[in-house]
């Protein structure tokens, strides 16, 4: 199960988070084995964020997995969501930064899981 942590300065309503988790959702597919419905998503809206400054909008993803993501999957991800971003919520895509935190265990539904296990 990917999480994802999504922070930005921006003020969302709930019907625009959860348009944004739809659609998150739809590129999930593009990290191996992940789908909108193995993805667990937390929006934090309105955050003070800076970068350089406060006066635009800013946007961090960390994207959480079990193993490890291949490059080529990840440059893919980072592209195609940041052009989501541009379009929803609308937050260009030099104001956006991706980590990707890649775990070798993971515990979910009361067992310890390992990646390539």
């Amino acid at each position: 199960m990917p999480y994802l942590q999504l922070c930005t300065s921006k003020s969302l309503d709930e019907a625009q988070k959860h348009d944004l988790c739809e659609e998150i959702g739809k590129l999930m597919p593009l990290i191996p084995g992940k789908t909108r419905e193995n993805t667990m998503m937390n929006i934090m809206d309105g955050c003070y964020m800076e970068k350089v400054d406060a006066s635009e909008p800013s946007l961090n993803l960390e994207v959480r997995v079990l193993g490890a993501v291949p490059e080529a999957n990840k440059r893919d991800y980072v592209e195609k969501i940041c052009a989501l971003f541009e379009k929803k919520p609308g937050i260009s895509p030099g104001r956006v930064t991706i980590n990707f935190v890649e775990f070798d265990c993971w515990g979910t539904d009361g067992k310890l899981l390992k990646a390539g296990a």
